[in-house]
């Protein structure tokens, strides 16, 4: 369907309850980020490892400088490599 042929047929109303669904139920590739992140937060668990599913979750809208996650998480694997 085009955004031409959804801006003739959807509804504003229509439009904002998609918009609660995908807050409720993300739709697409946050989604999909966070189903990998369950199953490698499954795999550094069952290695030991005490690790979040928010430490994995990827947050593509900030910069690695500012969070320590990527490192911690590279420091993580580094650990559970040397097991």
């Amino acid at each position: 369907m085009t955004l031409s042929h959804l801006e003739d047929s959807m509804t504003a109303r229509e439009f904002y309850l998609w918009i609660g669904f995908d807050q409720i139920n993300p739709i697409g590739d946050e989604r999909a980020d966070i189903q990998a992140a369950q199953v490698a937060a499954a795999i550094y668990q069952s290695k030991g490892a005490k690790v979040a599913l928010q430490d994995i979750v990827l947050d593509w809208g900030k910069k690695t400088a500012e969070h320590e996650t990527d490192s911690n998480l590279e420091d993580l694997f580094t650990q559970l490599a040397g097991k």
